[in-house]
């Protein structure tokens, strides 16, 4: 049996215009479409942009030749918001960036969601992950805050909107 990790990688901000919804009315959870407006990015090879999760080609090339299982990867459209420019500190060109799809199922892959859609991976994949990328801004295990409280109310609430 696999022991888990939650984690939170970085967090960018910016689904753009172009990201499609299954949805037609909030709450607004299945993408079909993945635009993102980067307002600046911070190095990390694991981003989240909530609903979905971005890799960069290094780790997405890292993924597909290694043994893990409970992901696929999608093409999305990545454009730089009009301050991208003045927030970019980074002294690297910005790599191309793949949606991370999580298809996995507990016990028997090495990367999950949970109901509330945080991620979870295998102790070895999290080692992997640690060895071999930039993850400066992911927390691992990370504490519950009043926002997450905040969070939990306003899913709940949406889904009693819906019933």
């Amino acid at each position: 049996m696999k022991n888990y990790q939650k984690i939170q990688p970085e967090v960018i901000v910016g689904l753009g215009e172009k990201t499609q919804f299954l949805e037609k009315v909030p709450p607004f959870r299945t993408v079909t479409n993945l635009h993102i407006q980067l307002e600046d990015w911070l190095g990390d090879d694991l981003m989240e942009c909530h609903p979905c999760f971005l890799v960069t080609e290094s780790l997405k090339n890292g993924l597909e030749s290694s043994y893990f299982t409970g992901f696929e990867f999608e093409n999305l459209e990545v454009t730089k918001d009009e301050y991208f420019n003045d927030n970019y500190k980074l002294d690297k060109t910005l790599p191309k960036f793949y949606w991370l799809k999580v298809k996995g199922h507990e016990t028997t892959d090495d990367i999950t969601l949970d109901i509330d859609s945080v991620l979870n991976v295998s102790d070895e994949l999290l080692l992997f992950l640690q060895k071999n990328y930039t993850l400066n801004y992911m927390d691992i295990n990370p504490e519950r805050n009043e926002f997450d409280d905040l969070l939990d109310q306003m899913i709940a609430d949406s889904k009693k909107s819906e019933e």
